[in-house]
């Protein structure tokens, strides 16, 4: 057997629930402050985007650029406005909620349903997969049929991951709804297809095909490639913590299960400070504007390491848990584990 990686000392629930409790607050100036310099950037964004094709592509792919960054922060408020923190009213929530929604493609409702799973049993190796990134235990993947190893293989490829799984989940899975879904989750993804297909045939019709083409494409792309990075590298990493079913702790896995991404101030910006990812587990319905607050407020919420950016991205060689070594490890680690532990029980 390998030996026990030691864990660190987890704060009582009643310690961290007394440190984050003045940051749970929503702010109404704060949350109007984040619509508008969003919702407004983003539509400005748009607008010269078609207004400049006409006259000259790269005029416009700045704003296109742009534009994507601005639906990334739009997602992050409708994001917040599902765990209801983002205002104080559920209402507004949920309209603040639904049309940032729009921007980012997302069906309201049934993303927030999704989603509240997600942080129900985060860094459960156990549970299905639903709202998060599937990760396998090596054990898990070694008693795959060959089938399911291949896909698994697949999914976790930085072509789907961060490529064609994000246009897929954004542009073509959301367009539908959950077959477990109420009425009102599933007339919130007919509006959503609703407005979008409105808003094509007004281009399709003033501008031709092509500038969908040319601007909307490349808007949901890098929108899409980019919050999927945000996702994947917030619970993959060199340090993460995973657990099964019986060995599940929600401090455990907020604090070192997920990440404390420290990023450039204007990629911070755009992402809606979602890097503090630790603080956002560890208490859901802290707004996107306190987490900054919240982590540099107490000593135990720094001691989670911070990952740069260009350590996240090495991330990406990590696919599988490995419960012995209790890491996240490689698909050409798995060989060199198996191959050490038979010469080990020889």
């Amino acid at each position: 057997m390998s030996p026990e990686v030691p864990r660190r000392v987890m704060p009582t629930q009643a310690e961290w629930q007394a440190a984050i409790a003045p940051f749970r607050v929503p702010e109404q100036r704060a949350a109007t402050a984040q619509v508008l310099n969003t919702v407004v950037p983003y539509l400005l964004c748009v607008a010269l985007a078609y207004g400049l094709l006409p006259i000259a592509y790269w005029a416009a792919l700045p704003f296109i650029v742009l534009a994507g960054l601005f639906t990334v922060r739009a997602f992050i408020i409708s994001h917040d406005c599902g765990h209801g923190s983002f205002t104080a009213s559920k209402k507004l929530n949920d309209r603040i909620g639904f049309w940032t929604g729009v921007i980012a493609y997302t069906p309201y409702l049934q993303w927030r349903h999704s989603h509240a799973i997600h942080h129900a049993d985060s860094g459960n190796v156990e549970s299905d997969g639903t709202g998060y990134i599937w990760c396998q235990t090596t054990r898990q993947y070694q008693a795959s049929s060959f089938l399911r190893r291949l896909s698994y293989r697949a999914y976790r490829s930085p072509l789907v991951l961060l490529g064609l799984g994000g246009a897929w989940l954004f542009l073509i899975e959301y367009r539908w709804f959950d077959r477990h879904a109420d009425q009102r989750a599933k007339r919130q993804v007919w509006a959503v297809n609703a407005l979008w297909l409105a808003f094509g045939a007004l281009v399709w019709l003033t501008l031709g095909p092509m500038a969908l083409v040319k601007v909307q494409l490349p808007i949901a792309l890098i929108s899409s490639a980019l919050g999927v990075w945000l996702f994947y590298f917030q619970h993959h990493y060199p340090d993460a913590h995973f657990d099964g079913e019986g060995e599940w702790d929600f401090t455990r896995a907020a604090l070192e299960g997920s990440s404390f991404l420290k990023l450039p101030r204007w990629l911070q910006f755009f992402s809606g400070n979602i890097g503090f990812h630790h603080i956002h587990h560890l208490a859901s319905n802290i707004p996107n504007y306190n987490l900054e607050r919240c982590h540099y407020a107490d000593p135990v919420f720094q001691q989670v390491k911070p990952i740069t950016l260009f350590e996240s991205l090495k991330s990406l060689n990590f696919r599988l848990w490995d419960e012995a070594s209790r890491k996240l490890v490689s698909f050409r680690r798995i060989r060199h584990l198996r191959k050490a532990r038979r010469t080990r029980d020889e």
